[in-house]
């Protein structure tokens, strides 16, 4: 029993040894696995950010010295039995200095309420802008008497300044005195130059060629051929041979009708192409007439902001409103100006995606016919389901593709009759003189004894069954996407509806109504009511823009999805809200 206990111990010993030194994988393989690593990233940037935060350090009002930056450190690996302790001590020191903090944090909640209640409005020094200088206006001289009119104005003035004109880019709202392009006209050249269609084209032409090559008979062998040489020292039998095989049971026919099948799916796929092609150019289409749209309107907007930034200046002159109101204002104005520039940009890059959408990247920017607040196609959820499945290329495809198996299993069933192999050799007796002419003939095929092709017969109705399964998979996925796809169509263009009241001409009626009113009795309305309004009209009209893009961006999805070839062919027209010109 101890011998068969001390084998055991052995055997245990050296099946460790091997799992632990034996199979142990070399300590090179990490290294040689990060060869295609850059050994450092992003280097300078870390240098530039040093600099630019030292830089910040140097100008901020309170110039404090701070703590170096402690490099990272892999806690679990302690690399002595000091280190190990001090990391096992490290939770109790940590609690205690929380609670040494919690009670240091505790004790000047009297002195913290004292300093709010000095100035609770005060500006903590980390915010940018807190070291600006207070705002001095001053209206009498040194020696405490009224400034005149003309002087009060100019110490006015140069408390604020004005603003650089900012100029529109060609690119981002051509003119339309050069001519517009309609939406049928980007279509054309999609038609024409896009390389996807090309590429769908090349397709359809390979699926072509695949079905004559299959309904091609093989080609005959023609060779020479010598028998019986130097038999009795004589020459033997020479000539020429042809050989020719067959196919019988109609097996090329079923197999062109099978690849005329994929012929009938490349092209299919093209008009899936074309779908999708003309989609994205609708896509793109309808994100420029709204980035040029928003725009515009940008531009409006900046220029309402900076006439009430002048005219508030011009009541501070005249002593009707306070110095620091066109402060606000000039906010106002600057974040109108912000939106303005990215509009701007916005607008030239939607053009380039239309460009690229085209087929024509260097497209040059040009006026669009069309405008994004144009009445839309109401779509019923019922009549798209039935066109949808009707005319969608994906149940085409599934659909031929019954038909194609269907043809497979016919020909799956055909092959093991025998092709019929025939063989004509012609030849010269010279066994013999003066010698004589000869033939042989031969025919014959393959016994379908041992492969009768059972396993390509199984395959073949497998696919078949799976092929009809497809379809209905196929239509269930397909009423999957339209669904919530209708669901988005239908709550945006509800919601651009719920704008035909006026509600947008409403608004900047209010809008005019109270900065009118602030003019003529300021003691009947606020300054920050102004505001309000402002940024009101603003925020109605740009929520507008984003409801007529997103309005016409689910309208392009229906209709790739319907696959029509003309967006108002899935409706009658439902009518929108024009934006107003401010």
């Amino acid at each position: 029993m101890k011998r068969q206990q001390s084998n055991a111990s052995i055997q245990m010993s050296i099946l460790l040894a091997c799992m632990f030194v034996g199979c142990r994988t070399p300590n090179w393989w990490a290294y040689r696995s990060l060869r295609s690593v850059p050994c450092t990233s992003d280097s300078a940037t870390s240098s530039h950010l040093q600099a630019c935060s030292a830089d910040n350090a140097s100008k901020s009002p309170e110039n404090a010295p701070r703590p170096p930056a402690t490099p990272l450190r892999d806690e679990a690996a302690p690399k002595s039995p000091k280190d190990a302790a001090a990391i096992s001590a490290a939770p109790a020191i940590r609690l205690a200095s929380h609670q040494q903090n919690s009670s240091i944090d505790a004790k000047p909640k009297a002195y913290i309420s004292a300093k709010q209640t000095e100035e609770p409005f005060k500006l903590p020094a980390d915010l940018p802008g807190s070291e600006t200088p207070p705002f001095n206006l001053q209206r009498k001289d040194a020696d405490g008497k009224p400034l005149d009119a003309a002087k009060q104005k100019e110490n006015v003035l140069k408390l604020y300044s004005d603003f650089n004109p900012l100029t529109i880019e060609p690119d981002a709202l051509p003119d339309s005195s050069t001519g517009v392009t309609r939406l049928e006209d980007l279509q054309q050249l999609a038609r024409e130059n896009h390389p996807g269609l090309r590429a769908a084209a090349a397709s359809v032409e390979s699926a072509r060629g695949l079905m004559i090559q299959a309904g091609l008979p093989p080609n005959p062998s023609v060779g020479y051929e010598a028998d019986t040489v130097r038999t009795l020292n004589t020459p033997g039998y020479h000539g020429a041979y042809l050989q020719q095989t067959f196919i019988t049971a109609q097996k090329l026919g079923l197999a062109a009708q099978a690849a005329a099948v994929d012929y009938a799916n490349a092209e299919v796929n093209q008009r899936k192409t074309w779908v999708t092609v003309q989609s994205n150019v609708r896509r793109s289409y309808f994100q420029v007439l709204g980035a040029r749209k928003r725009l515009v309107l940008a531009r409006a907007l900046s220029e309402l902001s900076e006439n009430a930034y002048q005219a508030q200046i011009k009541l501070v002159v005249a002593g009707d409103a306070a110095p620091y109101e066109p402060l606000q204002l000039r906010v106002l104005t600057t974040q109108a100006r912000a939106s303005l520039i990215r509009a701007q940009q916005d607008s030239i890059a939607a053009w380039r995606t239309l460009s690229a959408a085209v087929g024509l990247p260097n497209l040059a920017p040009s006026a669009l016919d069309g405008r994004i607040d144009c009445p839309v196609p109401e779509v019923v959820y019922e009549n798209a389901l039935a066109r949808m499945t009707a005319v969608h290329t994906d149940l085409q495809i599934a659909e031929n593709l019954i038909g194609k198996n269907r043809t497979l299993v016919t020909l799956a069933d055909r092959v093991p009759i025998p092709d019929l192999n025939v063989g004509f050799v012609l030849q010269r007796d010279y066994t013999f003189t003066p010698g004589t002419n000869t033939y042989n003939l031969l025919v014959g095929g393959a016994v379908p004894v041992w492969n009768r092709n059972q396993g390509n017969r199984i395959s073949a109705r497998a696919e078949l069954v799976r092929s009809v399964q497809v379809v209905s998979d196929t239509e269930n996925q397909l009423t999957a996407k339209l669904a919530p796809m209708f669901g988005t169509y239908e709550a945006n263009r509800q919601i651009a509806k719920s704008f035909r009241t006026e509600a947008l001409s409403d608004q900047v009626r209010a809008y005019r109504g109270i900065y009118q009113r602030y003019l003529t009795e300021p003691s009947g309305i606020s300054f920050n009511d102004v505001i309000v309004g402002q940024q009101t009209v603003a925020g109605v009209l740009n929520q507008y823009l984003d409801v007529l893009q997103s309005q016409w961006q689910s309208t392009v999805d229906m209709g790739e999805m319907l696959q029509v070839d003309d967006l108002f062919q899935m409706g009658e027209l439902s009518d929108v809200a024009e934006i107003p010109v401010l």
